[in-house]
């Protein structure tokens, strides 16, 4: 019994693992080309931060792929032993398939467990890192979000274009400031000016923005026709500030999203709520407490499809018989986006009134109960 014990895990561990990587890879691969090279090239960041980077993608996508990896390792893992008629031996022998499924079954469930403990510790960390870092080499030069080569719409009321960048310094910088109905009223350019980041006595810190030598063109207010010739005069400097705020979100460089709040985060805002207007009505009140359960039940849910997409490809890959990847591949990836979209259904729910935090739970326990049909079938033959 050991022995076969030990044969199915080995089978559904060697399957799951390839398959997790190959999806851990794609998607790795995705996000690095996406994101991290780009500020890499761009000068966001260093090389070595953009190493860093990389390796705090990874907490953040496991729990996502482990599982569609498990599903899929389970039906090549079972497929491939029905192709060869292991399974109808062991049946043979007396051992029902939910007792054949058994090592791979335990497997899935402590990846499940270790999967809830990502989403709501690992994950959420290494994602708040990832950000942090990705701004914070940016607020340590304001003048790297500056894209050389591309249009610049980051300061309000402003577009900017430079064709260099070299440290702080942008090179034939091009400015076109708009009213508050986005029209355009005025034009700076010059050869080299400067994006720095000031702290002023009363502790606040601004981006200031400097062209030098700089050609200023302005035009008419309310000239939406260009009726009149627009005034040009040489300026030394034509200094543009604005507050970090307005750039980076209140100083922490992004808008912290639910999702990358831990346990105890979470529990906190349960009681206070997310994103409270000032005037909140007290069903409105309702609705952000119900968010941050909402997204925790989310993230338990999240783990647990390890295990019941796992028992649903059991009985699956019995029914399929097939050792050919591309076949089991492909009926992984329908259940797994027949999951997916089930869950995203769940999700939109809003109404605390409806439990949100119990309807995501919906596909999983959909999932159980067409698993345990199709195995108590596929047990009869």
């Amino acid at each position: 019994m050991r022995i076969l014990d030990r044969h199915v895990l080995t089978e559904t561990a060697l399957s799951a693992g390839v398959a997790t990587g190959a999806f851990v890879f794609v998607m790795a691969a995705g996000n690095v080309l996406s994101q991290v090279a780009g500020a890499i090239a761009s000068g966001r960041v260093t090389t070595w931060e953009g190493f860093q980077l990389v390796g705090l993608l990874f907490p953040g996508l496991v729990p996502y792929v482990l599982p569609m990896g498990m599903l899929t390792g389970v039906l090549m893992a079972f497929g491939r032993m029905g192709a060869q008629h292991e399974l109808t031996a062991m049946k043979a022998g007396g051992l029902s398939l939910a007792r054949i499924a058994a090592p791979a079954l335990a497997l899935a469930a402590v990846l499940a467990a270790l999967a809830a403990w990502m989403n709501l510790e690992v994950a959420t960390r290494s994602n708040d890192e990832y950000r942090r870092l990705l701004m914070g080499s940016v607020k340590d030069n304001p003048a790297s979000i500056i894209t050389p080569g591309e249009i610049n719409r980051k300061f309000k009321g402003l577009i900017i274009h430079a064709r260099e960048r070299d440290g702080a310094v942008l090179r034939d910088l091009w400015i076109w400031r708009l009213d508050e109905h986005g029209r355009l009223f005025e034009t700076i350019h010059t050869a080299e000016g400067r994006l720095t980041k000031v702290d002023k006595p009363d502790g606040t810190a601004v981006l200031r923005l400097v062209a030098l030598s700089a050609q200023v063109d302005t035009r008419r207010p309310g000239d939406d026709a260009f009726r009149f010739p627009s005034v040009t005069k040489e300026a030394g400097q034509a200094p543009l500030e604005f507050p970090v705020s307005g750039v980076f979100k209140e100083g922490s460089g992004y808008e912290k999203k639910l999702r990358w709040h831990t346990t105890s985060e979470l529990l906190a805002l349960m009681d206070k709520g997310w994103q409270v207007p000032v005037d909140a009505s007290p069903a409105k009140l309702a609705e952000c407490r119900m968010m941050p359960r909402t997204q925790l039940m989310s993230h338990l849910a999240s783990a647990f499809s390890i295990f019941s997409l796992s028992l649903l490809a059991v009985p699956l890959a019995v029914r399929v018989g097939r050792s050919e990847t591309f076949v089991n591949a492909a009926v992984a990836l329908a259940v797994a986006l027949s999951y997916y979209i089930l869950s995203s259904a769940a999700a939109w729910v809003k109404n605390p009134a409806l439990r949100p935090d119990l309807l995501i739970w919906i596909p999983n326990l959909i999932v159980v109960g067409v698993a345990l049909v199709l195995l108590r079938r596929a047990s009869k033959h």
